[in-house]
This record gives C-alpha cells, structure tokens and sequence, in this order.
C-alpha cells in the first residue's frame, strides 16, 4: 500500500539542552506517512517515540532536518499557523482518551467539531454520526463515567475523526486497554484509515499492535533502528 505522502520527515534531530547537558532525543529520522496506510511504530521507553509523535504533530520544532506537510515546508512557520495546520489536517488519539468528565459523549466529540467551525446546529448529529461509524452511536447521550474503556477510547477516536483529517496520531491508545478490548480499538482504527484513505501512525510498546499495521518501524535511542520491509525506503 503505497498512496501520496501526507507527512514527510527528512534528517530531523530533536536535541534538548546545550553543551555538555545537550540530549539527543531523535537522531536523524526519514519517515514518510502516506495515505491508506497505517504505520505502527515501537520502542521502548525514553526512546524518542513521545518527541518524533510532537514533531509529527507540529507541536515541537525539530533543531534539525525538515517537515513537510503535503509537499510543503513547515520551517519558519508561525505558532499559530501551526496551531491551525493542527487543526485542519491532523487528529489524535492519546492513551487516557481525555475526555471531559462533565460531557456526554456526543459533547466530548462535538468541541473538536466546533472548533473546526461546523455549524452548532449540525453538531450533535454529525457527533453521533461519527459516533455510530465507531459502533456506539447508541451511546451519545451517556458520560464518561457510564463507558468501559474500550467505549471511552472510541469515543476518543470519534473526536480524532471531527473534521475528516488526513492524518491520524495515535499515542499508546491501547496502554489503557486489556489485550482483548486493545485489539479491537485498533482494527477498527485500521478499518477507518483504510476506508478514508487516512495516513494513521500508531505508537506503542505493544507489539500485540503488529498484525493491523501496514509497516512496523522500531525507534531505538532516537534512531529508527530497522524496518519490517525491504522496499520501505526514507524520504528524500
């Protein structure tokens, strides 16, 4: 599976602090996210994964190398130009779901679709639409309190979803999850990137997660250390 480069990193390196106190959290990284295809990317903790899934998220500037969002360059980019790229071309899935406590289901999905300027009036629809397309839409009028936590998640992903982004970030979604109810929160997160042609990345340790990727790339010391396919090849 091989669709358009939605997200391009070439050589980036992250380094944190200066002189002898300065570390290396990324170590010229190449990855491409393309369209149609999930990407799942292990390694254990301190490896890097948290500050290459904020670089990818246009949440941190690399101190090295370049980001390419369809084709163009993110360097010199305003915070708030970045704030509203975030916006519009990328959602996130995070492990402890954050959804708001206080809010129905419908509600937690229905803030990230205000802020993408749907229409107030279409809001709780287009909410439970979403909700349904991830098999709880007979659960929009309930609260957090009220779902187990494979509900939680897909109601996480529903959010993930406002706004039809091309590219998904998933941040341990299954940390949270027995293996049983981990599973299925990422096939169906497979299911959707392949039906909306979305590029998806999922990080992780837990390589249970391995069977619904598309490619599995392995981060060690900031490095992408191996690939799980010959023909996989950097950006350029």
């Amino acid at each position: 599976m091989s669709g358009e480069a939605l997200l391009e990193l070439a050589a980036v390196g992250v380094t944190y602090g200066h002189g002898a106190t300065a570390v290396e959290a990324l170590r010229g990284v190449d990855l491409a996210l393309r369209a149609g295809e999930v990407t799942l990317l292990l390694g254990p903790s301190g490896s890097g994964k948290t500050t290459l899934l904020q670089v990818m998220g246009c949440m941190l500037r690399p101190s090295s190398g370049a980001v390419r969002l369809h084709g163009q360059s993110l360097a010199g980019r305003s915070l708030e130009e970045l704030t509203r790229l975030r916006l519009r071309h990328f959602g996130f899935v995070f492990q402890h779901y954050n959804l708001f406590p206080t809010l129905k289901a419908w509600e937690n999905v229905g803030i990230a679709l205000d802020l993408k300027a749907v229409p107030r009036e279409d809001i709780e629809a287009e909410a439970t639409r979403l909700l349904a397309q991830l098999g709880i839409g007979e659960l929009a009028g309930r609260f957090p309190s009220e779902l187990s936590g494979g509900q939680k998640q897909r109601v996480a992903i529903a959010r993930a979803l406002a706004g039809a982004p091309r590219i998904l970030l998933a941040d341990e979604p299954t940390a949270a999850l027995d293996g049983r109810t981990g599973q299925e929160v990422v096939r169906v997160m497979q299911a959707l990137a392949h039906q909306r042609d979305c590029a998806l990345l999922i990080v992780s340790h837990d390589p249970r997660v391995e069977e619904f990727a598309d490619r599995v790339l392995h981060l060690e010391d900031g490095r992408l250390a191996r690939r799980s396919r010959a023909e996989d090849a950097p950006c350029a």
